[in-house]
């Protein structure tokens, strides 16, 4: 895959990709990487909700591995029953709906 320097990208723009380059490509810098695919101004209504379905799917993926790395896939159903009414009581005390 084609990896790009963040800081060319924002120096240079488009102007850092191969000519005629429209496969999805990384950028690279401050410790991120990004997944940037070139599209052209007309981008159908479908390629951009196909394109934020895919960000939910990695969105989610990540917060399911955070999850798991916290243990909190280890809480059954009863655990968080029990933290829900916990969390309701200590906002009834203080006043908050």
């Amino acid at each position: 895959m084609f990896t790009l320097a963040l800081r060319d990208f924002q120096r240079q723009g488009g102007k850092a990709l191969p000519e005629q380059f429209y496969e999805p490509f990384l950028m690279q810098g401050r410790g991120e990487q990004f997944l940037a695919l070139r599209v052209s101004l007309n981008i159908p209504a479908e390629l951009l909700d196909e394109l934020q379905g895919f960000a939910a799917v990695l969105a989610l993926r990540e917060n399911q591995a955070r999850a798991v790395e916290a243990g909190l896939d280890q809480l059954s159903q009863a655990d968080v029953e029990a933290e829900i009414r916990a969390s309701r009581t200590e906002r009834r005390k203080r006043g908050l709906r």
